[in-house]
């Protein structure tokens, strides 16, 4: 028999260690279950660690939120008010139990030096030891000053984060100075980090009083601004990527986000990353950038024309007219639209070269030609484009064909004059995706070509790009730029019509 919560502040509890419950399982999932099965593939990942993580930080407020957001409809609200610390603190006990059965959270094991330290002018100061501890058997003192790891300056912040992310056993290898005066000598000892499976107690209960706090912002919350949170939270790391590389563009250097000069402080903004644009060259390498805009612009506008026209004529005829191999047709471009590009490379090259013997067709669409390179990415993008186009003709009402039949209308213009102005937020996202694929595309025209005449902004983006050699990140987010411009350009200019992509075949449709 199901049991019935009727108490508001259990219901609340019971809310909250559901939704706690709920999160544990999925992290869980991740970490325990698909990311051993990834690793036993011999597949490289970060997601899902990424994602285990993240979720496990976020499960006490996810289950905050699902015990508060019980108690909001009481009064009055001192009731509310006392309900939602209660039941927060009730959750959060719960969840810190979870955390300590299976050392997690402030109860996982931590990296640790066993000693304690100050941040001074001069560098890290030695306070403490703990007796048999990893810093005392290597030879550290009280009054020991850490300057540095191996060259690298050091800060008491970085080096906590240092420890914090090491393993067991890891060494870092100390700077550090011994003595005053006269008498002062540099020395180098390796400390071997050590794990400290003590519990956080200070973290457990600033985390009690975040939870009680949080708890009751959320009661006064308003509920409209949800959505947007929701929205902002989501798209916050595409955010970070656009705001990163705009600034990158136009400065010398950043740290994270923010543009610094060279001594680290806020600044360092310049134009010299666009000097490109009037050269040619970067870090000696020599390109002809009109060339390339040229060549990347011709892929993805015959891409996009061709998509379009192709796609919309095979749609219309898959939706309307009835034909022997109409299913196995669209069946097998399902299959092919599931077939990665890389599978295809060998026998699509043979393919073009046997293009390139035929004459006059083989200037065009050979070996080492754009209009190659667009007809193999064009080949790719059709089975989505017919079934997308499919789809769309199918939402339009029969009654317009019919009248315009009627009227002695041929199938082309009515295909062109009556059906094609239904779906134009359709074409429109459709010709969006071909051009972005065109314009973005790394993998087709690096293999189909050679030599810099048929080079696109992508493969100019990777020939900078070096594992061995100094990369200039701030030119390469110039040009990275640059390569946005014409997306977001077609996007201000398309936004109406494709918020309106599901208004086609309605009385005045746009």
């Amino acid at each position: 028999m199901a049991v019935q919560l009727r108490h508001p502040l259990a219901r609340a509890i019971g809310i909250g260690l559901l939704f706690a419950a709920i999160v544990a399982a999925l992290s869980a999932f991740f970490g325990n279950l698909l990311g051993p099965l990834l690793a036993s593939a011999n597949v490289v990942e970060t997601f899902t660690p990424l994602l285990t993580g993240a979720l496990r930080d976020l499960l006490p407020y996810i289950a905050l939120i699902g015990s508060s957001l019980a108690t909001r409809a009481q009064k009055p609200l001192s009731r509310a008010l006392l309900w939602s610390a209660i039941s927060a603190l009730v959750v959060y006990a719960a969840v810190m139990l979870g955390f300590a059965l299976i050392t997690q959270g402030p109860f996982a094991p931590r990296g640790s030096l066993q000693m304690t330290l100050r941040q001074t002018d001069e560098g890290i100061l030695v306070e403490a030891l703990v007796p048999g501890g990893v810093a005392e058997a290597a030879e550290l003192q009280i009054g020991d000053l850490i300057t540095a790891i191996r060259r690298t300056p050091i800060t008491l912040s970085k080096l906590n984060q240092r420890v914090a992310q090491a393993e067991l056993d890891d060494p870092l290898r100390f700077r550090f100075l011994r003595g005053t005066g006269e008498e002062q000598e540099e020395l180098q000892k390796t400390v071997r980090v050590a794990l400290n499976t003590t519990a956080d107690t200070e973290a457990i209960w600033q985390g009690a009083l975040v939870a009680i706090a949080f708890a009751i912002l959320l009661l006064f919350w308003p509920a409209q601004w949800s959505p947007y949170l929701a929205l902002i939270t989501m798209f916050s790391p595409l955010l970070v990527g656009y705001v990163w590389i705009f600034l990158a563009s136009f400065s010398t250097r950043t740290q994270g986000i923010v543009p610094v000069t060279g001594d680290g402080r806020f600044g360092g903004f310049t134009l010299k990353n666009w000097g490109y644009l009037r050269t040619s060259n970067i870090a000696g390498y020599q390109f002809d950038l009109g060339a390339i805009l040229l060549n990347s612009l011709v892929v993805a506008v015959a891409m996009t024309v061709t998509v379009l026209f192709v796609s919309s004529m095979a749609g219309y005829a898959l939706s309307r007219m009835k034909f022997p191999g109409r299913k196995s047709f669209l069946s097998l471009s399902l299959i092919l639209h599931g077939f990665p590009a890389v599978t295809l490379l060998i026998p699509i090259f043979f393919v073009l070269r046997h293009l390139s013997n035929l004459p006059l067709l083989g200037e065009i669409v050979g070996f080492n030609k754009l209009g190659g390179i667009a007809l193999v990415m064009v080949g790719f993008e059709l089975p989505l484009g017919i079934w997308l186009m499919k789809g769309f003709f199918d939402h339009i009402p029969w009654d317009m064909e019919r009248s315009a039949l009627i009227d002695g209308a041929s199938r082309f213009r009515t295909y062109w004059q009556i059906l094609l102005p239904q779906i134009r937020p359709g074409m429109l996202a459709l010709g969006i995706f071909s051009f972005i694929s065109g314009w973005n595309a790394y993998l087709i025209p690096s293999t189909y070509s050679s030599g810099a005449g048929t080079n696109t902004l992508p493969v100019l983006l990777n020939s900078l790009i070096s594992a061995t050699a100094p990369v200039d990140w701030n030119q390469i987010a110039a040009i990275g730029l640059l390569q946005l411009i014409p997306i977001f350009i077609f996007f201000i200019f398309a936004q109406e019509y494709l918020l309106n992509i599901y208004a086609g075949g309605t009385k005045g449709s746009s």
